[in-house]
């Protein structure tokens, strides 16, 4: 009895929470299909604005590796008898890399393709974010709109009993009433943080629209969402090898290794640096004549000390690194594709096995109601036959649930919406 105290207080702490939370923001609700839920978080989720952000970073680092050594000014000011013999000089030293600007900048292209693949993946995550969280809301839904059913017919079944004065079955409809009374607000609680999280998952800045499901519940006929077919695994398997972002990161790794070797062979290529300016003496310092003139200068980084072997091996090995961790990801990939595409197959029979058994089961509860009501059936009978099409909605809205979630690992794998995709089939 405690424990249901607490448990009912906490749900009235989270319902007055999130009823705050609403009228503080002063929210308008908006209805939304799953597409459009998946175009608002595209166009308007903060995170992936920032995210967008690297490319112009990406762009600056190119300019970046490309830039030219500064020039150095320099003087030296001769004082003392010194000055009879040698002039004082002022003038530039410009250094010069040799081949070195041009590795760089392809690396820095490079990473410029990894980032940008980077955001696609994250973009391919933030849809089945939201994908994910607008079911949950959907699943929320159905799950109150069972215990409102239940509801409702526990309250006929409550008056029944009243009628028909049995004082067992009385205190009996009256237990059952109430728990579902208790159980709807679990569910409406539940419901309320579901579409938070929705929200949550759009991460949009006009915080003034909370977003909802179009759909009712997941009982709805023909649900645009669960309108999923399944294609040949060779298919999956194709199109996963073909867009995986995971694949593409690798190889993209790869690549900008290739080029990293190339900065570092070029990094023993010798580095020159030129110099000049004027050179003069004062007739003071000739006890004569002023002596204008000039000096030039050159200068050469010849690496013997240091050869950059080091750096040369490290950077042959980091290329055998990520071409062993793309064969790698290959072979991981391959399995988790059969895992998910095997769930997502069985899943959809089975859920299609559950949408007859809950018919069936729906027409025995309303069966044993009517015989109730008339006096052929105890409560006792009617709550047996209820308690078992309960077992049976859940497991129903279990193997949605895990159609739906097999069907996103599946999509999450492949890396593309292969199966909303007529054209990929």
């Amino acid at each position: 009895m405690l424990a249901l105290l607490l448990g009912m207080k906490k749900i009235i702490l989270i319902l007055f929470l999130i009823t705050c939370f609403i009228q503080k923001t002063n929210a308008e609700i908006i209805k939304i299909t799953a597409q459009d839920a998946v175009d608002i978080a595209l166009n308007n989720n903060l995170e992936l604005q920032a995210k967008k952000k690297d490319i112009e970073i990406k762009y600056q680092e190119i300019k970046i590796a490309t830039e030219l050594k500064n020039p150095q000014f320099q003087s030296n000011f001769l004082m003392g008898k010194v000055t009879r013999g040698n002039s004082s000089q002022f003038g530039g030293y410009i250094p010069i890399e040799l081949f070195k600007r041009k590795p760089r900048k392809e690396v820095a292209i490079s990473e410029l393709n990894k980032t940008q693949e980077e955001i696609f993946a994250f973009e391919h995550q933030l849809k089945i974010k939201v994908m994910k969280a607008y079911f949950d809301v959907l699943y929320a839904k159905s799950v109150l709109k069972v215990y409102q059913d239940r509801e409702k017919l526990f309250n006929q079944m409550q008056n029944i009993s009243k009628n028909k004065n049995y004082e067992t079955e009385i205190l009996q409809s009256d237990i059952k009433h109430r728990k579902q009374l208790v159980f709807i607000n679990s569910a409406k609680s539940a419901l309320l943080v579901a579409q938070l999280n929705l929200n949550d998952a759009l991460n949009i800045k006009d915080s003034t629209k909370m977003y909802d499901t179009i759909e009712n519940s997941l009982f709805d006929e023909d649900l645009d969402i669960l309108n999923i077919s399944v294609p040949k695994y060779e298919t999956v398997e194709e199109m996963a090898l073909k867009y995986s972002h995971s694949l593409k990161i690798a190889n993209n790794n790869i690549d900008i290794a290739q080029k990293d070797l190339i900065v570092q062979q070029h990094k023993v290529i010798p580095d020159i640096a030129i110099a000049g300016g004027t050179a003069y003496q004062t007739a003071h310092q000739t006890k004569g004549e002023a002596l204008p003139g000039a000096f030039v200068g050159a200068y050469i980084d010849i690496p013997i000390f240091n050869q950059y072997k080091p750096d040369i091996n490290k950077a042959k090995e980091t290329i055998e690194k990520t071409k062993i961790n793309k064969e790698s990801y290959e072979c991981h990939l391959k399995i988790a594709l059969k895992k998910d595409f095997n769930e997502f197959k069985y899943a959809k029979e089975n859920m299609e096995h559950y949408k007859t058994i809950l018919k069936d089961a729906h027409n025995l509860v309303k069966i044993y109601s009517d015989k109730y009501k008339k006096g052929d059936a105890t409560l006792l009978n009617v709550i047996q036959v209820e308690n078992e099409y309960k077992s049976i909605v859940g497991d129903y809205l279990s193997a949605m649930n895990l159609f739906f979630t097999s069907y996103l690992d599946l999509m999450e794998n492949v890396g593309h919406d292969i199966l909303l995709d007529d054209d990929a089939l």
